[in-house]
């Protein structure tokens, strides 16, 4: 059996003067600023899938260290409590989903990976889906102008039905419809065929068509 007692050398992390959770935490940091290398105003825009309900916290976190980002916002639905009308509260117009600019560069999207609360680019970090930046400033009018809020009436859709998504990030994509209400209003859950697999999303009824 061969033996090892002379063998010199520290093991792999160890007397290098920093742990390796600060080190992570750096080497993040150091990627990001990758990111913060800002595109010119006609450049196409990504879009981070992020946990839900965490759209504004990351976008918060991207304004903070001067990446550019943007969460349209719309109307909510209003609820009745008690013969009592609850008033609708803003919310993304596009449920899990953050829009972000910049250089695109490996670094860049692996900075932004490591962002707390952000799942993935969509498309992946080497062949990103990008959304021309009139896609963008069209979806945003949408939203602003209140053409995708909860409450406004829409065409009738019924689960299983074929359509095609016309406006935002997943603009031109085609999918089925797995769930919605039956009166116009509101959010469908779409499957969506897009970089060889069917994906399910949530987006305003507003946003889609029939095929």
């Amino acid at each position: 059996m061969m033996q090892h007692d002379k063998l010199e050398g520290a093991p792999i992390a160890v007397g290098i003067g920093e742990r390796f959770d600060d080190r992570m935490r750096r080497i993040r940091a150091d990627l990001l600023l990758a990111a913060k290398l800002r595109a010119a105003d006609d450049s196409p825009w990504f879009a981070i899938r992020v946990m839900s309900g965490r759209e504004i916290a990351v976008k918060n976190i991207l304004d903070d260290v001067g990446i550019e980002a943007v969460v349209p916002m719309r109307k909510g639905p209003e609820y009745r409590r008690r013969h009592r009308v609850i008033p609708a509260k803003l919310i993304p117009a596009m449920t899990s989903y953050v829009l972000v600019r910049f250089v695109a560069s490996d670094d860049a999207f692996l900075g932004i990976q490591g962002i707390d609360d952000v799942i993935g680019v969509l498309g992946g970090c080497i062949s990103p889906h990008r959304v021309s930046n009139g896609e963008v400033n069209r979806f945003k009018a949408l939203a602003d102008d209140g053409s995708l809020d909860w409450e406004k009436p829409t065409l009738i859709f019924k689960v299983g039905e074929t359509v095609r998504v016309k406006e935002g990030p997943f603009a031109s994509f085609c999918g089925k419809i797995v769930s919605c209400r039956g009166d116009g209003k509101g959010d469908a859950v779409v499957e969506v065929g897009m970089f060889g697999r069917m994906t399910a999303v949530l987006m305003p009824l507003a946003i889609i068509e029939k095929v």
